[in-house]
């Protein structure tokens, strides 16, 4: 264990009562023989009224959180109705500082329940696939069709939504280029979309603030608690809990301690953000069925009619993929024309997915009985 003297050097030989509010701090084993409580080997702990000691934590000591959870915190929750109370309100006895102080000033998240069978976010969809030809055609300067800054492209691109059939964007003369460049066709992938629009929420069943304060760690006796500093039961008003909120998902909380043992944070809430809009998952679109493959065989022509006794080459490209290089056929030929076919049209199929409310997992001590 590792205790924190720089704080206990200030409360050397201080027995400080604070009339209900937090406990008193007493010496432990502090008589005229042994030295000042506070100095090395000789300690002092903080006991509270009730008799109970957080070693030298000045606050209360809780099990520290799991992994996927924020450090614990202070949460309240009410109906919508209710004023909701703030976090710069919150104040306590500091019993380092001997004055008020605030315990818990953050406002960490503000969160909602939600209410049976509300949808809050829309429903997803997804576009029906298509295969495309490629829409990027370039005459390049280079036989390899490497970019560099010596090389030169000259466009030689297909109409909008071209299908393939022959077109010729202009001539380019056989002195100009080496090699023609075709990148690609588009993806032409399910594309999401919502479906409709969530109807309008009736109102949150519950609502939750969540304010952070300081959190120390090595200053409770048990290994692995984490001290809540000044934020001890006396400090703390009524409605609010001791509480530890995970990183979106819905998540697990400790089991219940057995009987006789510190509580933990085993008392399960599942909250959503309070702006609905950032709890929904973004619509996706999942390949399913048969998988998904566009090729087009792209040929070039010296005329500007794609005749076949002037075919210069001919290539595949597959949508998705690397783009392709085309070295003429014929040495000493104009580039006038081309035109596609799809080879391959396994346009494939896919099913929406998202779209559901992210939640938040709350995990709180139980309350006291009674």
């Amino acid at each position: 264990m590792r205790w924190n003297r720089k704080g206990w050097l200030l409360r050397a030989s201080i027995t400080l009562s604070l009339g209900g509010l937090g406990g008193v701090l007493v010496a432990s084993g502090c008589g005229s023989a042994e030295p000042p409580c506070g100095l090395p080997g000789n300690l002092c702990h903080i006991t509270n009224e009730d008799g109970t000691s957080n070693g030298v934590c000045a606050g209360r000591c809780v099990i520290g959180p799991m992994v996927g959870f924020y450090n614990p915190l202070l949460l309240w929750i009410g109906d919508p109705d209710e004023p909701e109370p703030s976090c710069g309100d919150l104040t306590g006895y500091d019993l380092q500082r001997r004055d008020t102080q605030k315990i818990a000033p953050t406002v960490f998240s503000r969160l909602r329940s939600l209410r049976p069978g509300e949808e809050p976010c829309p429903k997803c969809g997804c576009s029906v696939p298509s295969c495309s030809m490629p829409e990027i055609v370039a005459a390049h300067s280079d036989a390899s069709c490497e970019n560099t800054p010596a090389e030169t492209l000259r466009p030689f691109n297909p109409p909008r939504n071209w299908r393939g059939e022959c077109t010729s964007p202009g001539t380019v003369p056989a002195d100009e280029f080496s090699a023609i460049w075709i990148a690609p066709g588009p993806d032409g992938s399910c594309t999401p979309f919502t479906v409709d629009e969530p109807s309008p929420p009736a109102g949150p069943a519950k609502i939750a603030i969540a304010c952070s304060g300081g959190v120390a760690h090595f200053e409770c006796p048990v290994g692995g608690d984490v001290c809540m500093l000044n934020q001890q039961e006396a400090n703390v008003p009524p409605g609010w809990r001791y509480c530890m909120i995970g990183l979106e998902g819905d998540r697990g909380c400790y089991p219940p301690a057995a009987p006789g043992e510190p509580p933990v944070f085993s008392e399960k809430f599942i909250f959503y953000n309070r702006d609905l809009t950032r709890s929904c998952e973004p619509c996706v679109c999942v390949p399913s069925r048969t998988p998904r493959e566009c090729v087009a065989r792209v040929s070039a022509y010296s005329d500007r009619a794609c005749s076949e006794d002037a075919l210069l080459g001919t290539t595949t490209v597959t949508a998705g993929e690397v783009d392709r290089c085309l070295l003429p056929e014929e040495d000493g030929a104009a580039l006038g024309s081309i035109r596609a076919e799809l080879e391959v049209n396994h346009v494939g199929f896919c099913d929406p997915a998202g779209g559901e409310a992210r939640p938040t997992t709350v995990c709180c001590l139980p309350e006291p009985a009674g």
